[in-house]
């Protein structure tokens, strides 16, 4: 909105204000009035329960109470987008609802009746269980967001260097993006900590999947826990008629792998993994029409106070029959994972790394209907289209158990051994049970 229009919607509100002081009979009807520039909602039929506690016709700001149900709104047109992480001229309506259930933060265009983002905060003890849904935006001219974004995030408040601050433990995100009103890829990413970090960790994920015309695109951001795998970078295209580049984990580099870019390969997985004791591992298959081509290479890098060599401890490169024509399959994967472990043996890293390989074959078999998914209470996708007022309803009446199931959530996500061997022991069953 230019801030001509802002201006004149200033002085609409001072009117309105006046006109509010100044008023007896018809005094609720303009707080009605009052509280719908601030995007404050207010029941018609209950008005007289609502009161206007403040008002600064300079910010401008306004604070409204809900008696009756003991909640409290305040409004402020402001530059600063603290939920965006963005700070311009005068365009938001920045509007926080506290009640003893929860709090509320959702930011508007002034003028608008369309939320740009809003987050609703539970908490219990310490630890914060956090909803947030962010709509296309495109915040100070600059393209952010050009989907419907969901995130279930949990937090811990702690005091760090005498300063009260809050960390991030686990985040879990979902994303739809759209082009020409039908969704165009999915995106969907789970991590741990973030930064920055306040509290002592031993393990951290970030792992994404991604769904590309109906092609999977899985990717490792980091996966790291101390004395069992010092990092682990992978990426995985079901198909590579993607463009590569923009689902590439930040820790690997597209230009080191040429063949991502050989027009006859259907599909490709990478990964680079290590150890604390210098043992470095990496790992790529590439399918075409005629073979899936295996690359296995990993070192032990001995640094002396005058000396620096590498000991090779494994270097294969071999083919496997492809089992089918097109892009890869589970059973493929399956397939890359037999051989490796018969050529190199058992090992924990190892191990990790084909787990993950694993992950993102039944990622596809999920996509295909082969595999049912295991259902989540707190998985985002859940949550993107419902109200706030649902998401209360149903944490609030179940606050505890949803406190405890993310605490577990958290221990799980760090614990990257504990939770390979629950992966190594799970049955997944086909996707034939009756709802």
């Amino acid at each position: 909105m230019y801030q001509d229009k802002i201006e004149a919607l200033k002085r609409e509100i001072k009117r309105t204000y006046k006109r509010y002081m100044e008023e007896t009979a018809d005094k609720k009807a303009t707080l009605l009035d009052l509280a719908k520039f601030f995007n404050i909602p207010v029941e018609e039929s209950r008005i007289e329960d609502y009161v206007v506690k403040s008002f600064d016709e300079v910010t401008p700001f306004i604070e409204i109470v809900d008696e009756r149900n003991a909640t409290s709104y305040t409004a402020t047109y402001t530059g600063n987008a603290e939920l965006l992480n963005f700070s311009g001229p005068m365009q938001f309506n920045c509007v926080i609802s506290t009640s003893p259930i929860r709090k509320e933060e959702v930011l508007y265009y002034i003028g608008s009746e369309a939320p740009i983002i809003t987050r609703m905060t539970f908490t219990e003890g310490e630890y914060e269980l956090v909803f947030e849904r962010e709509m296309p935006n495109s915040v100070g001219g600059i393209f952010i967001n050009d989907g419907i974004k969901m995130a279930v995030r949990y937090l811990q408040n702690l005091v760090y260097d005498g300063k009260n601050v809050k960390q991030s433990l686990l985040n879990k995100i979902y994303e739809n993006s759209y082009r020409n009103e039908k969704i165009d890829d999915t995106f969907e990413q789970i991590y741990t900590y973030g930064r920055p970090r306040f509290v002592k960790w031993n393990g951290s994920q970030d792992k994404y999947i991604s769904w590309k015309d109906n092609h999977v695109i899985y990717g490792i951001n980091e996966l790291n826990q101390e004395g069992f795998s010092n990092y682990l970078y992978g990426i995985c295209f079901e198909s590579t008629n993607v463009p590569i580049r923009d689902y590439f984990p930040l820790n690997l580099r597209e230009k080191d792998y040429p063949l991502l870019k050989d027009e006859d390969i259907y599909s490709a997985m990478i990964f680079r993994f290590g150890q604390g004791d210098g043992i470095h591992h990496s790992f790529q298959a590439y399918k075409d029409k005629e073979a899936i081509r295996v690359m296995y290479h990993s070192e032990k890098r001995h640094y002396g106070k005058n000396d620096y060599h590498k000991e090779i401890l494994a270097d294969e490169e071999y083919r496997l029959p492809i089992l089918s024509e097109g892009t890869i399959t589970s059973q493929e994967i399956k397939t890359i994972s037999s051989s490796l472990q018969a050529r190199l043996g058992s090992n924990a890293n190892l191990d990790i790394m084909l787990n993950e390989l694993n992950t993102f074959g039944t990622k596809m078999d999920i996509k295909n209907g082969t595999v049912q998914e295991e259902f989540d209470p707190l998985s985002p996708k859940h949550f993107i289209h419902q109200s706030f007022d649902e998401i209360c309803h149903l944490i609030s009446t179940n606050k505890e158990k949803y406190f405890q199931l993310i605490s577990e959530q958290f221990i799980d996500a760090i614990n990257i051994n504990v939770t390979l061997e629950k992966e190594k022991s799970k049955v997944l069953k086909p996707n034939n049970i009756q709802k």
